[in-house]
């Protein structure tokens, strides 16, 4: 290893790190204190015709997330960035953490031993990425961005969301942006989707963790370590 440049562990977030996903999270705090209940009902309901056409193919499921992902911000629209740290606090500790795999949190700790430096790389907001960092003891965020006005959350992202090839552009992004030095080769990725791809070509130790299938094939083929099956 070159002593002058760092070993990343890039770890995503739902799928991955949590069994929990996203939305899920939002809904139960919604739930739990009795507020925008009709939120979750309206997402779902302008939602779920893309998920079935998108597992009919008769449209993109990339398009399918994208779509899911750009429209999450509805659940913390109208709230002040005080008030939405108090939402990502509870969603963190009340309905992420238990629902995280214990087994890759340990593959975490074990790098951050060996001195590597923690990124958690994600199309979930950086805001509240940037809790999650703090919680489970990660150096770095990287994630998709909130558009805010007047110190209140428009319910909109800034595009482009952080996900696939856009997600490995964020992440040289940012390593360029504080001027970071990487022994890529020396580095490790860990992720559950396809669309994470881009990502572990630019590691040397890709880690295909509770795999979709297109991934559990794909890190057949290129001789992947894989951690739990599709």
């Amino acid at each position: 290893m070159n002593d002058n440049k760092i070993n990343l562990a890039i770890f995503d977030f739902d799928g991955t790190l949590t069994r929990g996903h996203s939305w899920a999270g939002f809904a139960k705090y919604d739930k739990e204190h009795n507020i925008r209940t009709s939120t979750l009902f309206t997402y779902f309901l302008t939602h779920i015709p893309y998920l079935i056409a998108a597992r009919l193919k008769l449209y993109g499921e990339n398009k399918n997330r994208i779509r899911w992902g750009e429209d999450l911000p509805v659940f913390i629209k109208g709230l002040t960035l005080q008030d939405a740290q108090k939402v990502f606090n509870w969603i963190t500790e009340n309905y992420f953490m238990p629902l995280m795999r214990k087994d890759v949190l340990e593959i975490l700790d074990n790098h951050r031993h060996q001195g590597h430096k923690i990124v958690l790389l994600s199309g979930m907001f950086i805001d509240f990425l940037e809790v999650l960092r703090k919680r489970i003891g990660a150096d770095y965020a990287v994630g998709t961005k909130l558009e805010v006005r007047n110190n209140i959350y428009s319910g909109k992202i800034i595009k482009p969301l952080c996900f696939g090839e856009i997600k490995a552009q964020f992440l040289i992004d940012f390593i360029e942006k504080e001027k970071l030095s990487i022994d890529f080769r020396q580095s490790s990725a860990y992720a559950d989707s396809i669309y994470d791809a881009p990502v572990f070509k630019l590691v040397g130790n890709p880690v295909a963790v509770y795999p979709d299938k297109p991934l559990f094939d794909l890190a057949q083929r290129e001789n992947w370590k894989v951690i739990g099956r599709p």
